[in-house]
């Protein structure tokens, strides 16, 4: 198993890893040739990652701009694990599950702190985010109470894992 691990998480590996992060449609023959190896046994390489879950999946970037998404929330949400009157307790995993359906969210996380969970939410506009917030999320029962923070810029935002390491 350990051999496996390792093999998994060695320098050619990673190598792969940063370069399908950069762009998933690299094609196999490229790699090869980046990192000095033969296809098959880079496509063995790319396959045994998938395979381990190591790459989970392969996806394009959208530009929430152009496809009029372009206003973006960061909410934090303490959940109410009872309701007043309800003999039952409200689920933070239930929640999580159900408000992961929504269209407009993007990222549900369980946090520790004052708060139970963190959205990160795209609308195309105010209004929509409000309509999100007052007559969607704050109606569910297990929502207690939520900031929100509107985000004016953007520096960074990525998936990627960076600078890889080999585990010793």
């Amino acid at each position: 198993m350990s051999r496996t691990r390792h093999s998994i998480t060695d320098e050619t590996n990673l190598k792969i890893l940063e370069l399908l992060q950069e762009n998933c449609k690299l094609g196999v023959q490229k790699i090869s040739d980046i990192v000095g190896m033969g296809i098959s046994t880079v496509h063995a390489r790319i396959k045994a990652m998938e395979q381990n879950n190591i790459i989970k999946q392969y996806s394009a970037i959208l530009d929430p701009v152009l496809l009029n998404r372009p206003t973006l929330a960061l909410i934090f949400v303490t959940i109410r694990y009872r309701v007043p009157g309800e003999p039952d307790l409200l689920s933070q995993k239930k929640f999580c599950e159900e408000i992961s359906k929504h269209h407009f969210v993007q990222d549900v996380f369980v946090m520790s702190g004052q708060y139970d969970v963190f959205l990160k939410v795209r609308t195309k506009d105010v209004e929509e985010m409000n309509q999100f917030i007052v007559g969607f999320l704050r109606e569910l029962p297990a929502v207690d109470r939520t900031l929100t923070m509107f985000i004016m810029d953007n520096f960074l935002e990525t998936q990627e894992l960076r600078k890889l390491a080999p585990e010793d």
